[in-house]
């Protein structure tokens, strides 16, 4: 059997904000149609709601602490990905794969080491796909091919490339954001970002169909975390690692399929060595869903766990999740649920101030089918002592498992050891 091409296209910051995830003011009439003619997986969630340490762990298939990447990997932050831990296009690479990067890669400040075979950096959605178009016909897409397609959008600023507004089909605002104009402005200009991924997405399917390379090739569209709103993005809340995760491959003859298991991000990585027949390596802490696909034997994650160490500044936290509650533990004292500062940048955040201040207290424990935006914390009913104490027991034992540098001592940044270096 001729092995499949494989396309995993990543955005920034979309969370579940599309038509087919049920937000019907969103154009996005390309990716839902990747959803009706494939797979949409309605329980995919983020490792981290933090942009660098969520993609090294969709590129990994471990979680962010065993990454290196446990902050941003870009300016003057410093983290970057071990060099010991292979990128999943390594492996491709030493399979018989040609590995290509279009855009940002953002887990490391060395993206040759990575493994790619070719590297096409620029960003905007537009010029990925320039440079996509430009090259297609080349031998690198002759052989089966691994091309990770990195876009900016919607990031923000939202108008990243000159990207304009979009309400031509209304303005959709979750209900843990209030609703007033700097919202409404806000999310129209996200809403814009989306359509112009959208636009590139049907570009390049396009493109694939017109170069007869469809067909066998295994699309994945995926987010690295949730929208950047408060409360979203930066947060363990379920609007903070909900992710989209879409895949089509038309060989499998799949079509709107729904799976609502339990993914999170570290299982796309051996599912795709799967698909590819590469073995696993052991070191992999992600589940291949391989099987869930093909309807075979398969044993679904009971839980899924979540963290954040560094996002612009220390803010240790760790979750679990089950399909019933979740437990978040803020392992520092700050009582302010933190906002990225490229959020803070925007008006709505400033009319959220009451929502996000003094309000985090050390242990956060949700009933998430009753309390879908985890407005009323638990940890300290009665009632719920049980659940939350064998919650506590399953994070810390996962964090023992997985050799969680939190539980040894504070984690100091790279950023901090390098101005300790300038002090000698």
């Amino acid at each position: 059997m001729k092995h499949p091409n494989i396309i995993k296209i990543i955005c920034h910051d979309i969370g579940r904000h599309l038509g087919c995830y049920g937000v019907k003011s969103i154009n996005s009439n390309a990716i839902d149609t990747l959803a009706k003619n494939g797979i949409l997986f309605k329980n995919s969630f983020s490792t981290s709601p933090g942009c660098s340490p969520s993609r090294a762990a969709i590129a990994t298939g471990m979680y962010p602490h065993n990454t290196g990447v446990l902050g941003l990997a870009h300016a003057h932050f410093g983290w970057s990905l071990d060099k010991k831990i292979n990128h999943i296009a390594k492996y491709f690479s030493k399979n018989g794969y040609n590995s290509i990067l279009f855009g940002l890669q953002h887990v490391t400040y060395h993206e040759k080491t990575l493994g790619f075979n070719k590297i096409f950096p620029e960003r905007p959605a537009d010029e990925v796909l320039k440079n996509i178009t430009k090259i297609i016909d080349s031998k690198i897409f002759k052989k089966p091919f691994y091309a990770e397609v990195n876009f900016f959008e919607p990031h923000r600023p939202f108008d990243y490339g000159g990207v304009k507004p979009d309400k031509s089909k209304g303005v959709y605002i979750p209900k843990y954001i209030p609703k007033n104009i700097y919202s409404r402005r806000e999310f129209a200009e996200m809403q814009g970002a989306i359509k112009k991924i959208d636009d590139t997405v049907f570009k390049i399917i396009n493109l694939l169909k017109k170069k007869n390379l469809y067909e066998n090739t295994i699309i994945v569209f995926t987010t690295d975390h949730g929208i950047p709103f408060p409360r979203a993005k930066g947060t363990l809340y379920d609007s903070g690692i909900e992710t989209c995760l879409i895949i089509s491959y038309p060989k499998l003859n799949i079509k709107n399929k729904k799976f609502s298991e339990l993914i999170t991000n570290i299982d796309i990585l051996p599912t795709l060595l799967d698909f590819a027949k590469i073995k696993i390596p052991k070191e992999i802490q992600g589940k291949s869903f391989y099987p869930l696909i093909l309807n075979k034997k398969y044993s679904e994650n009971n839980e899924i766990f979540a963290e954040k160490t560094y996002h612009d500044l220390f803010d240790p936290m760790r979750c679990v999740r089950n399909k019933n509650f979740k437990l978040i533990i803020n392992f520092d004292s700050d009582r302010i649920v933190r906002v990225p500062g490229d959020i803070m940048m925007g008006d709505t955040y400033k009319t959220m101030l009451g929502q996000i201040i003094n309000i985090r207290e050390r242990y956060e424990l949700y009933d998430i089918n009753r309390d879908k935006f985890e407005i009323k914390n638990l940890a300290n009913s009665k009632k719920y002592k049980s659940i939350k104490s064998e919650l506590l027991r399953k994070i810390v034992r996962w964090m023992k498992k997985t050799k969680d540098p939190l539980l040894k001592k504070q984690i100091q940044s790279p950023f901090f050891h390098d101005t300790l270096k300038q002090l000698k």
